[in-house]
């Protein structure tokens, strides 16, 4: 939570400069970069302090290993709950008088919210903008997400694809405007193949050369700092730069290419593939506006857990808004197939009791299947109870042997689709979708299928929800003849001759019906 709309905040060293800066997007080697402008006794770059934000004591017990580390003398213990209300008056008090000795201090943000009050309070000597192409931003972000388990990391936030997309439009507009200051730009690509420029960071950053420990990248949990370390080791090197070439065609490389066609503007500035004119997205709330100095994206939406997004059709929205109705519909105890989840968002959306078995077409952590789902190559059920594939349907080349896939589970299926009943004027071309059915001709695939559908249809206003169940599962429960209910001591007649009036039925908690 953002500390600008409150009480005013006491530091005694309002103006006080920093060395530098670094700023960008997640995923662009901004922790790589803190690590380089570390070297013990002379200078230190701290990742991610957070300084715009109140009060936060597990991040200061992390960041406090690193102080420690280095070799700052604070205290040992944490102050007491109460004595700060906000992570900058902690730093301006206790931390900044260790660090101003130093030939070179400064900070690393990804979060970007209230940059220009922070370089207000603390304004850089220099600041580093760290970039990277916009796809591979997106399906790095996928693997972050994934692999440290940042999927609602509690019931008010969500870290799922429509997370992703937002944060990364909205550190793209951010970016825009930091363009405004002097800065030096530096590309990922550039980054971690070639040794000049990372001379030209020293360089900038006024050091005779760039440290060689990971001080930042070591006090991350260990589903980050492990997994980094295993990849890369202590060295440099290439074997995250063909993210998005790697990944195969599906839902989120369609996500990742159309963050890319929404912002020519930034490819073109930093020197990338810029999208052709008859590619680009032109208007999208998303898309940067005249000003780059004004936002389009307001910071504290893309934290709320059930925000809808934007007025223009975006998938990864819908999925999100699916993903609250089927968890709504699953009972305790339920295991659940996830097919082309892309994140295990829904783990955290089941109940405790239930289990989430994630599939998609690349392993984006440890624990996800993987098998060419979109050319009807289905994972093993292994011991699911239900299958779950939204979002997932549009992009099917073969749809009908993809259903009969599903039907093979002979298992309750929950899918999802855009008919073009409700999508009239949407370009499905765009969004990477193979096909375009009707209501209809979508009824009559499930059913020769061997499905019963209960379809929802357009239940956020252009996106339908079915219930498929395969049909020689379907329960038909005998009517019991009358007489055998009055012997077994069932309702009987009212005197006179009036029979009982019936009892008042509630609604099913099974119901399928939108959370």
């Amino acid at each position: 939570m953002s500390a600008e709309k409150g009480r005013s905040v006491k530091l005694p060293n309002r103006g006080t400069p920093m060395g530098v800066a670094v700023m960008g997007l997640m995923r662009t080697g901004t922790t790589l970069v803190s690590d380089l402008l570390t070297r013990r006794g002379r200078s230190l770059v701290v990742s991610e302090p957070n300084l715009m934000g109140l009060w936060d004591a597990p991040l200061q017990l992390k960041l406090g290993r690193l102080y420690r580390e280095f070799g700052l003398e604070l205290p040992a213990l944490l102050p007491k709950t109460g004595e700060y209300r906000t992570n900058i008056e902690y730093f301006d008090q206790v931390v900044l008088p260790e660090l101003k000795p130093l030939e070179l201090w400064g900070i690393k943000c990804v979060d970007l919210f209230g940059w220009q009050r922070l370089l207000r309070i603390y304004p850089p000597q220099k600041l580093v903008l760290c970039v990277r192409d916009l796809r591979a931003v997106t399906i790095s972000a996928l693997e972050l997400v994934n692999r440290m388990g940042l999927v609602f990391t509690d019931t008010k936030r969500m870290r799922d694809e429509a997370w992703i997309f937002a944060r990364i439009a909205y550190t793209v507009q951010e970016l825009m405007a930091l363009r405004a200051l002097p800065h030096m730009v530096l590309r990922y690509e550039d980054l971690v193949a070639d040794p000049a420029a990372r001379d030209r960071l020293a360089a900038y950053c006024g050091l005779d050369r760039l440290g060689e420990e990971r001080l930042n990248l070591a006090i991350e949990r260990e589903t980050r700092s492990g997994w980094e370390l295993a990849k890369h080791g202590k060295e440099i090197t290439r074997k995250a730069l063909d993210r998005y070439e790697d990944e195969p065609e599906g839902p989120m490389r369609s996500m990742a290419e159309r963050i890319w066609r929404m912002f020519p503007e930034y490819s073109l500035a930093f020197g990338y593939d810029v999208p052709a004119p008859k590619l680009r997205i032109r208007r999208h709330d998303f898309c940067l506006g005249p000003d780059p100095g004004i936002n389009r994206i307001k910071f504290q939406d893309t934290e709320v857990w059930n925000w809808r997004g934007p007025k223009q059709l975006e998938p990864v929205f819908g999925r999100r808004r699916a993903r609250m109705i089927v968890a709504a519909n699953l009972k305790p105890g339920a295991v659940l197939l996830d097919l082309g989840c892309g994140t295990a968002a829904m783990r955290k959306m089941l109940s405790k009791a239930s289990s989430h078995l994630p599939a998609d077409v690349a392993v984006r952590a440890p624990l996800f299947v993987t098998s060419d789902i979109y050319r009807g190559e289905l994972p093993p059920g292994g011991e699911a109870t239900h299958v779950a594939a939204l979002g997932v349907l549009e992009y099917v080349d073969d749809l009908e042997d993809f259903l009969k896939g599903l039907r093979a589970y002979n298992l309750p299926i929950f899918v999802s689709y855009y008919a073009t009943d409700d999508t009239g004027d949407v370009d499905r071309e765009s969004l990477g979708w193979k096909n375009a059915y009707r209501r209809n001709e979508l009824m009559r695939m499930f059913i020769a299928a061997g499905f019963q559908p209960a379809p929802k249809w357009a239940f956020d206003g252009l996106q339908s929800l079915f219930r498929l169940i395969p049909r020689q599962n379907l329960a038909r429960k005998r009517p019991r003849p009358r007489a055998k209910i009055i012997l077994q001591g069932g309702p009987r007649p009212a005197a006179g001759g009036k029979k009982p009036a019936p009892k008042a039925k509630g609604k099913s908690k099974k119901e399928f019906e939108p959370a």
